[in-house]
């Protein structure tokens, strides 16, 4: 380094000559252009990639030109108790085992299968344990457990509530099963008729597992939670009833509706009933009053086939993550899933996430449910879909009808950024905290050319057979402080950065 110095000294020196003698430059004049030829002390660029995106999206995200100003949620809402999942499965005394799926849980060996199943995955889940006694048991053991926390919980409850924190400017009117732990901890701001009220919590069991956590043979390679219900609260027939009729009285600008995934538990007839009375109660609302749909995690297939026939072509815009989509996807005989529901890369080598889908089959599988599914003057001018946001742990796809939402890219890039803050529980993203996880290179869709992510611009956009796609990446929170409730936040916070419009309906 030194004789490099050396040699760069000197040549200056000569450089510093020959511009004296020949240029006729002042002898004390170099030229900064040549100086900078031989700049060694050049300071070097260190900025993260993450640091590149915080800034990115704090630059980009912009309002949007109209905002919803009055916001009507129901239906499922809970007490969360939050614990730490493999160690109240050992004081329950259920041992690791096999792994295998079941779509209802009666027993302690098969919550033990079917926790296997999704955590062998890295995948989020929700099961509702059938025997009351046994479940009540749980919750005492639960209660005793060491770090136990609790929160407001319930897909619908939990849009609400970020809604009435982050924007309280818009007044939010929520119906749903409310108990008295619930209601002291729910934001005061938000208007609960006496209807909702109930007089004890129902109660949702959060088993959550990090990084690196070990269940028999099994080790964890992403934090994620798999939830434990008895749901009889939010199987209230009355309470889904009141929700509608509320409607009109309240007249908001925006409906966001959750919870069906509760209705999947029951038996095929009572499913398809409920199924049946929810698309009247869809249908009679206005066009001009967009209506979202957040989805949960659903175990009967039939109960998920009614639902995208004759539910999902009646609400405005749909929310989901891989589990759900993926589902939809197969039921419905749409691409990237023939031979089983999922979406999600199990080969590190292949440059994605392990257990993460990959980017182009989302893409694809939007497109698919907006064409088959979706609004078309054309080919089905009696649905009303016009949007699906899709959420994972790495990113964000938003799928629109153009003519029916502005503000897209901000709506996406918002939801990714929420991911984060959440996530880490914080107000402010730190780059140390978070961690870019998508592939170097990947596609937008299965005819798209491979391409990179540009950190300084990290919202891309694409038009594709008349809809307008924007993708987002996630800063993943390295060590979260909660993974439960992210979807819902995402969701919501993705729904007020976005402008409806009826005129897609006169083009």
């Amino acid at each position: 380094m030194r004789g490099k110095l050396c040699l760069v000294s000197s040549l200056i020196v000569i450089i510093a000559c020959l511009c004296t003698t020949f240029l006729g430059f002042p002898s004390a004049y170099i030229p900064t252009s040549l100086l900078s030829l031989f700049n060694v002390d050049k300071t070097q660029d260190t900025t993260s990639n993450e640091q590149y995106i915080i800034t990115a999206w704090d630059n980009f995200i912009k309002p949007p030109s109209q905002k919803f100003k009055r916001v009507s949620v129901g239906i499922n809402s809970c007490l969360d108790i939050i614990i730490e999942g493999i160690p109240f499965l050992k004081d329950l005394h259920i041992e690791p085992g096999s792994a295998k799926d079941h779509s209802q849980l009666k027993t302690f060996d098969q919550l033990q299968e079917t926790f296997t199943h999704y955590f062998t995955k890295g995948s989020a889940a929700e099961r509702t344990f059938q025997d009351v006694e046994a479940f009540k048991k749980m919750v005492s053991v639960a209660q005793s457990q060491p770090n136990v926390q609790k929160y407001l919980g319930g897909n619908a409850l939990l849009m609400a509530n970020k809604i009435a924190l982050n924007f309280p400017e818009v007044k939010v009117q929520y119906v749903g099963p409310i108990g008295p732990s619930v209601r002291e901890a729910m934001p005061q701001n938000i208007d609960v008729p006496k209807e909702s009220l109930l007089s004890e919590d129902e109660v949702h069991l959060i088993l959550e597992y990090k990084v690196g956590d070990v269940w028999g043979n099994h080790t964890s390679i992403v934090a994620n939670r798999f939830i434990l219900n008895n749901n009889l609260a939010n199987l209230n027939e009355a309470l889904m009833k009141f929700f509608f009729s509320s409607l009109e009285i309240y007249q908001p600008e925006l409906i966001v509706f959750s919870g069906l995934h509760t209705f999947s538990v029951q038996d095929l007839e009572l499913g398809e009933r409920k199924v049946k009375e929810l698309a009247k109660h869809f249908q009679m609302l206005p066009i001009s009053v967009p209506v979202h749909l957040e989805l949960a995690s659903m175990t009967d297939p039939n109960f998920v086939t009614s639902l995208l026939k004759k539910l999902i072509p009646l609400v405005s815009s749909l929310g989901l993550n891989e589990v759900e989509l993926a589902q939809l996807s197969y039921l419905g005989k749409g691409p990237h899933t023939k031979d089983g529901p999922s979406l999600i890369s199990t080969d590190s080598s292949s440059g994605f996430a392990v257990n993460q889908p990959e980017i182009h089959k989302v893409s694809d599988i939007i497109l698919w449910l907006l064409k088959n599914f979706g609004y078309s003057k054309k080919d089905f001018p009696a649905s009303r879909l016009t949007r699906i946001h899709f959420h994972s742990l790495t990113y964000h796809i938003v799928g629109v009808v153009p003519d029916a939402w502005e503000n897209s890219e901000s709506a996406a890039a918002a939801g990714t950024q929420i991911a984060g803050r959440q996530a880490c529980n914080t107000e402010r993203l730190v780059s140390e905290d978070v961690k870019l996880k998508i592939p170097k290179a990947f596609r937008l869709h299965s005819n798209a050319e491979p391409r990179s992510l540009d950190e300084k611009r990290p919202v891309i956009s694409w038009d594709l057979e008349g809809y307008h796609f924007v993708f987002s990446p996630v800063l993943v929170c390295q060590h979260p402080k909660r993974t439960v409730g992210l979807g819902d936040a995402i969701s919501s916070t993705g729904l007020m950065y976005s402008t409806f419009k009826t005129k897609y309906r006169f083009q």
